[in-house]
């Protein structure tokens, strides 16, 4: 979604032949109305919150104008498992932040690197754990993953579990156990199980490219210096997390990790007066209360002769 202040959008759409009391909210796809929105000389600030692809197109757009914009994309984030981490606590907080909303959030954790000390037992308890979310009605008491947001969006997570088990070992969910049952009237809708693929080396595109559902990639890794490496080897950097009870080795790791917001021994923990934005690939700028502020306001300076 593209968004601009209240009385640009009027201006806008007055000019289009709209009353300015309809115009506070305009609703329309990317390539119509967030073209016009963006594309209009009289719209100075754009902030965007979606996929990186169609950031490029805005940026594109709005470069002979210099508009200010805001940019909140993707990410392929990382959680980095030392061996000193509370495994219970962490397993149970990862089924939120693999697979919280069928993992359709942008924060969600794709890439899960486990210390080689105690990979084996993390995998056990997090494809058991895993295995015990029920799929299906969301309106439905103890359901943890609903459906997925469309057909297109479900054949393309698919693809990369396949890709997932050309590249490592699917341990879990589709094409290894039993499909879901689904209730009466809810047989057409777009579910995806929970997956867990081990294995992929970190050229794979399930390990590079964001697939934005419900799938865990784990890996196993034996030294600080190497996971640092390997968790900031993709183009995104958007959020990270770090499992130890080592709070010198939390701080060093943090700020080592390409990522505008890093939570340790947590996830989604937010205030939301707090800087959120991501690096490289997966944003630009800062949202919260003071950046926000910033981004949609002009210093100005005038000179009086007295």
């Amino acid at each position: 979604m593209t968004s601009v202040t209240a009385w640009m959008m009027c201006k806008v759409f007055q000019e289009a032949g709209l009353p300015a009391g309809v115009c506070n909210v305009v609703f329309g796809t990317g390539a119509v109305t967030g073209q016009a929105l963006t594309s209009h000389p009289d719209v100075p600030v754009i902030s965007f919150t979606g996929g990186t692809a169609t950031a490029e197109v805005i940026r594109r757009t709005i470069a002979p104008f210099n508009k200010k914009v805001s940019l909140e994309l993707g990410g392929k984030n990382p959680s980095v498992v030392f061996e000193d981490a509370n495994l219970d606590e962490c397993v149970a907080t990862h089924l939120r932040s693999c697979f919280a909303n069928q993992g359709e959030i942008c924060l969600c954790t794709s890439r899960v690197f486990v210390q080689d000390t105690i990979y084996d037992l993390f995998v056990e308890k997090f494809v058991a754990a895993t295995r015990t979310l029920t799929v299906g009605d969301p309106k439905a008491a103890g359901t943890k993953v609903g459906a997925l947001i469309s057909a297109e969006h479900r054949d393309k997570v698919k693809s990369y579990i396949e890709i997932g088990r050309k590249d490592g070992r699917v341990l879990c969910g589709e094409g290894v156990d039993a499909p879901v049952q689904l209730p009466e009237g809810l047989q057409k809708g777009y579910y995806v199980q929970p997956t867990v693929i081990v294995g992929c080396p970190d050229s794979s595109r399930c390990m590079q490219e964001e697939i934005f559902g419900p799938v865990a990639c784990i890996s196993k890794f034996h030294s600080q210096e190497e996971v640092i490496e390997r968790a900031n080897g993709v183009k995104y950097g958007l959020a990270a997390c770090v499992w130890s009870r080592d709070i010198s080795r939390v701080h060093t790791v943090a700020h080592e990790l390409h990522a505008g917001t890093v939570w340790t021994n947590c996830w989604m923990v937010r205030d939301l007066n707090m800087p959120f934005g991501g690096m490289k690939a997966s944003g630009t700028g800062r949202e919260g209360f003071k950046d926000s502020m910033e981004f949609f306001t002009e210093s100005k300076t005038i000179c009086i002769k007295m």
